[in-house]
């Protein structure tokens, strides 16, 4: 498995550390040599009031919001174009770590068990850096981590 932070993974099958599985979008953000993967799992599930919504970093400790938002539509990926087809988020308190050697068993063929979408542009990759560096529910062992 050939896995880049910043790239933008889908698994038509995702297996959550909490039971239940679906198809899920998953972007690596970091990669420590061969036992650990932190990543996000975007969702299209909005809980962002429509007065705050805006593209890229929506911080708001004061109502518990603390996400990244891409808009439907908007290209993310400028090496193939890829654009989410619905209105996307990262809540930052949800960023996660897996194991690296498991991730790689139970989804071992690119292509079948997963598939690369893009690797997101420069300047997206900057915002979402900034924005979980910033966050104030991002748990301190992931900032460690991004901010190397």
């Amino acid at each position: 498995m050939a896995i880049n932070p910043f790239s933008l993974l889908y698994f038509p099958t995702f297996y959550f550390k909490n039971g239940g599985s679906k198809p899920k979008y998953f972007i690596p953000l970091y990669l420590d040599g061969s036992k650990l993967i932190i990543a996000s799992l975007p969702s299209s599930q909005d809980f962002v009031p429509d007065d705050i919504k805006k593209y890229g970093c929506i911080e708001y400790p004061d109502k518990c919001i603390s996400c990244f938002h891409f808009p439907s539509g908007k290209i993310i990926c400028d090496d193939s174009g890829f654009a989410f087809p619905l209105d996307t988020f990262i809540y930052l308190d949800q960023i996660d770590d897996y194991d690296k050697d498991i991730f790689e068993s139970v989804y071992p063929v690119e292509g079948i068990d997963y598939h690369t979408k893009g690797s997101l542009s420069k300047s997206i990759k900057e915002d979402l850096l900034k924005c979980i560096l910033n966050s104030s529910r991002v748990k301190n062992k992931i900032k460690r981590y991004l901010s190397v």
